[in-house]
């Protein structure tokens, strides 16, 4: 076996080896489950600041810009000082919320007429890599959910 094999086979035995999070992989498990509305369309996330640099940004301490992508839909956020800022692009947005993986609403903004919101992000996760997803409606009640991802 050459070099580069053995580098790879060692690599994926040290992430076979990692232990996933037991108690996130659960409540993800217990959120699909329990998910309530099959017709939702969910947002894929198709832009995140922490992976992704930004051409022609300059780093802006602990900002960091999301976008999530649907039929239609499109809502960018920006994570900073404990909010959820953002823009939705949706027909009619009305509300916004943030929810766990159990599924419960942590918080909830309302989506202003050009579609703007802020969140307040609950203090007992400011700083923590919660789990998280948001919930978007609109007036005549259609639902988009986004993928989940990281405070």
């Amino acid at each position: 076996m050459n070099p580069e094999d053995e580098a790879l086979l060692a690599e994926l035995a040290a992430a076979l080896a990692e232990e996933p999070d037991a108690a996130d992989v659960a409540a993800v498990g217990e959120a699909v489950w329990a998910w309530h509305d099959p017709d939702a369309a969910l947002a894929a996330l198709t832009m995140d600041s922490a992976t992704e640099p930004l051409a022609g940004v300059r780093s802006a301490g602990g900002l960091r810009l999301l976008r999530f992508d649907a039929d239609g839909v499109t809502i960018d956020v920006e994570l900073i000082e404990g909010h959820l800022r953002g823009l939705a692009i949706a027909p009619h947005a009305r509300t916004i919320d943030l929810h766990g993986p159990d599924g419960a609403p942590l918080a909830s903004a309302e989506v202003d007429a050009t579609g703007w919101f802020d969140l307040a992000v609950p203090t007992d996760l400011r700083g923590r890599a919660a789990l998280v997803r948001l919930r978007l409606s609109d007036a005549a009640d259609a639902v988009t959910w986004t993928a989940w991802f990281r405070l």
